[in-house]
């Protein structure tokens, strides 16, 4: 079995990389390595790709991680392609698609992928929500400022300090 302190951990995304090492209490070897990833909705497909990419490149266990942000209303698009949803129409964007197609309820999920080349462990988190009408608050990072937490009184991740935030995502 793996040792977390083995793994290096591999993204290009900082607020990535520091909201892991406050979730898993631990320091993390860490390396930016920009990792080409499928376009698809199959997160797992996604996972899997990064995961041997990872490892190819860095030449040592790896632990990588892909974040999907469903959008029911949408049929779940645009799930594992939301890095490139944001990066085309913001935050702002997510909250104007969702209400425009009437349903605002959404799916935060992200999936972890250790491997040391031979053995994987994956490891899944999912956390039902809906997508606020315009972006509120000011912490996190990419789409937190859209997406409310169901049971959190109705505020959306980014007006959430960092410790509530990690004890439900």
């Amino acid at each position: 079995m793996m040792d977390l302190g083995e793994l290096v951990f591999v993204t290009t995304n900082e607020g990535k990389r520091r909201e892991a090492e406050a979730v898993l209490g631990v320091t993390l070897s860490h390396r930016g390595v920009d990792l080409l990833e499928p376009q698809t909705l199959d997160v797992h497909e996604v996972v899997d790709c990064k995961a041997g990419a990872a490892f190819e490149a860095v030449g040592r266990p790896v632990l990588v991680e892909d974040t999907s942000l469903e959008l029911l209303g949408l049929g779940g698009f645009p799930g594992p392609l939301i890095k490139w949803f944001l990066a085309s129409v913001g935050a702002e964007g997510i909250c104007i698609a969702a209400h425009a197609f009437g349903d605002t309820r959404a799916v935060a999920r992200c999936l972890t992928c250790a491997t040391d080349g031979s053995e994987s462990v994956k490891g899944e988190g999912v956390v039902l929500g809906g997508i606020a009408p315009r972006p509120r608050g000011a912490n996190g990072f990419g789409w937190d400022s859209a997406f409310i937490p169901d049971g959190r009184g109705g505020r959306t991740y980014a007006e959430m300090d960092d410790d509530e935030k990690n004890a439900i995502s």
